[in-house]
């Protein structure tokens, strides 16, 4: 590496820190030191991981501005007025411009936080259950993939950008391979077996490490990027950054560049790397293989992370329908 970059940060395990202290000073001024009490509790006293302990202060901190707007008085004073009618009131207006998951994030944050408050006799003990609950049942939703024409748009239109050639690669190994945007963030030049023609992808989130074969596609894509547009470096991570320092290219900077891909393509900007893995699960099931394969390709350890494929199997669902039984008049 450069010597002259040497010293400036690249992405690493300790990026989800970084950027919880970066969320926490675009705060309030009178909300930070309470945010960086409330950072620290979740690590010293609930044990959430660096990643948790990001998404909890970053929705508090929305929580916090709505607290503090308009109050007149300091972060600590504020929380002192605060009531149930309050916190109910927060919770249902955030709750019209988030889906389902935002909305159970904001709900654990909110009830981490008032626990925190209470602790340090900020608030009422019982303040936390007035946030509202949210009842939601396992399997009760599908799996939001890519239609087949979707998929085509995004392989089949011209690459542009400032890496078009490290871009297309990497939207190739999401829909050739449904892996997970930290595993291609993880994939090192090591895992490519060029002589045998397989792909190994490390373990992630508690899952197997899963081995591919190397399909023509991807293999040129991946040459295309690796000759001709990846930077000289010392990392021996895949994918790299297109500007200095060359480090490791980072999980979120792939979620940006599919929203960005999308929005090129004329599909949703919502779409997120996800999307290709469910895309990846619903055609090998259309294809007719067992649940158990699917579960093994993805690198599920457990049968039931892939049970919500089967919903999107009409076919298979309605061969197990039989005749209502008629009641007699």
């Amino acid at each position: 590496m450069d010597g002259r970059h040497a010293s400036r940060r690249v992405w690493s395990p300790d990026s989800d820190e970084i950027y919880t202290r970066s969320r926490i000073d675009r705060a309030a001024a009178e909300s930070r030191p309470v945010l960086r009490a409330f950072a620290k509790w979740l690590g010293t006293v609930r044990d959430l991981s660096p990643g948790s302990i990001t998404l909890r202060v970053g929705s508090t901190c929305r929580f916090l501005d709505s607290v503090v707007t308009g109050a007149g008085v300091g972060c600590v004073a504020a929380l002192r007025q605060l009531s149930c009618e309050d916190v109910e009131r927060f919770f249902v207006t955030d709750s019209q411009d988030h889906g389902m998951s935002a909305r159970r994030s904001m709900r654990s944050a909110m009830r981490l936080f008032l626990r925190f408050a209470a602790a340090r006799g900020w608030v009422d003990d019982a303040l936390g259950d007035s946030v509202p609950s949210l009842r939601s049942y396992r399997l009760s939703g599908l799996p939001r993939g890519l239609s087949e024409e979707q998929l085509s748009k995004v392989l089949g239109e011209p690459w542009r950008g400032q890496c078009p050639r490290r871009d297309r690669a990497i939207v190739y190994l999401l829909a050739t391979y449904g892996v997970r945007r930290g595993q291609i963030s993880a994939l090192r030049l090591e895992d490519i077996d060029w002589h045998e023609k397989t792909i190994d992808f490390a373990p992630h989130k508690g899952g197997k490490a899963v081995c591919h074969a190397l399909t023509p596609a991807v293999a040129e894509a991946l040459v295309d990027y690796l000759f001709h547009e990846r930077p000289a470096s010392s990392s021996d991570h895949v994918f790299l950054r297109h500007r200095r320092p060359y480090g490791r290219l980072n999980p979120s900077a792939i979620t940006a560049l599919v929203s960005s891909r999308a929005r090129r393509c004329g599909l949703p900007t919502a779409i997120h790397p996800h999307a290709f893995r469910h895309a990846f699960a619903s055609r090998l099931l259309r294809a007719g293989q067992p649940i158990k394969a699917i579960a093994d390709l993805l690198g599920h350890r457990s049968l039931a992370a892939v049970a919500v494929y089967a919903k999107v199997d009409h076919a298979r669902l309605l061969e197990c329908a039989v005749d209502w039984p008629e009641t007699g008049r």
